[in-house]
C-alpha cells in the first residue's frame, strides 16, 4: 500500500468534517468516492477516519486499543483545528482539483446562486461573494450532518427548514467562520430567536428561553419555546458547541 501523502490526509480530514462518527465504514458513498479519488481502498480509509478520531477530544477513547493514527494524521487533525477557515477552503479546493474541476465549477452544480453570480460574473466583488458562499455551504453542510439533520432545541428534522447557525457571529469573528464548534443546527424558528437573544445555550448546554417571549400567546410560548426551558441540547456526533463561544453569546445577546 503506498504511503500516505499530505493531500491524501488533508481530503482524509475533510472527508471526516462531513461525516458522523456512524459513517466510517468501507461502504459508506463518500468513502468509496474518496478511495476513488486517491488511489486507496475503501477500508483504508474508513480505517484512517476511525484513527484520526483519537485526535478528536470526543472520541479519543471511543474505540479501545485503537493504533496511533501516527505523527502526520494528528499533525493534519492539528492544522485544521488550530486554521479552520484556511484549512478547509483549501481542502476544497484540492478536492475539486482531484475531481478536475475547479471549487467554484464544483459548488455551481449544488448551488442556484453560485452558478448564477459565475454566469454574470461582473465586478470585482464576484470573486469575494463566490467564496463567502462557498464556505456558507460548506459550513452547512459540516454543521448539518453532525447534527444528524436535525434542531439541537426542538429535534425538527426536515432540512430546508434547518439552519447551520453561528454562535459568534460571521461579521464579527472571521477566524471562527468555519469552526465546526462555532455552529448549531437550528429550525428557522429557533435560529432567529438564538440570533435575538430570545434563547440562550450555557456553556453547559442547557437551554434557556428569555422571559420576554411571555408576551406571546401562553400555548404558542409553551409549545414552540417554554417547554425547551432547562433541557439540554441534542449534541453533536463531534465537535460539540465551544463552551467559551456559548459562554460569549450568552453574556452578550442573551435577553434575561
Amino acid at each position: 500500500m503506498a504511503k500516505w501523502t499530505r493531500d491524501d490526509l488533508m481530503l482524509t480530514m475533510n472527508l471526516y468534517t462531513k461525516l458522523r462518527y456512524g459513517q466510517f465504514h468501507k461502504n459508506t458513498k463518500e468513502i468509496v468516492e474518496l478511495s476513488q479519488l486517491i488511489n486507496k481502498t475503501p477500508g483504508a480509509v474508513a480505517f484512517k477516519l476511525v484513527h484520526l478520531s483519537r485526535s478528536d477530544p470526543k472520541h479519543k477513547y471511543r474505540v479501545k486499543g485503537l493504533a496511533n493514527p501516527g505523527r502526520n494524521a494528528i499533525e493534519m487533525y492539528n492544522e485544521f483545528t488550530e486554521n479552520w477557515d484556511k484549512m478547509l477552503f483549501d481542502s476544497e479546493i484540492l478536492l475539486a482539483k482531484y475531481k478536475n474541476k475547479t471549487i467554484e465549477e464544483e459548488y455551481a452544480e449544488q448551488e442556484t446562486d453560485i452558478k448564477e453570480l459565475l454566469k454574470n460574473k461582473e465586478g470585482a466583488d464576484v470573486d469575494r461573494i463566490v467564496k463567502t458562499r462557498i464556505n456558507q455551504s460548506l459550513f452547512r453542510k459540516i454543521i448539518i450532518n453532525n447534527y444528524s439533520g436535525s434542531c439541537t432545541v426542538c429535534n425538527l428534522n426536515l432540512d430546508k427548514l434547518l439552519v447551520a447557525s453561528h454562535i459568534l457571529k460571521w461579521s464579527e469573528n472571521q477566524e471562527e467562520r468555519l469552526n465546526p464548534e462555532n455552529g448549531l443546527c437550528l429550525c428557522n424558528i429557533h435560529d432567529k430567536a438564538f440570533e435575538l437573544g430570545y434563547i440562550g445555550i450555557t456553556p453547559d448546554y442547557l437551554i434557556n428561553i428569555s422571559e420576554e417571549l411571555a408576551v406571546i400567546s401562553e400555548e404558542t410560548y409553551y409549545s414552540i419555546f417554554k417547554r425547551h426551558q432547562n433541557q439540554k441540547i441534542s449534541l453533536p456526533d463531534k465537535f460539540h458547541p465551544n463552551p467559551d463561544f456559548l459562554e460569549r453569546h450568552y453574556n452578550s445577546l442573551f435577553r434575561k
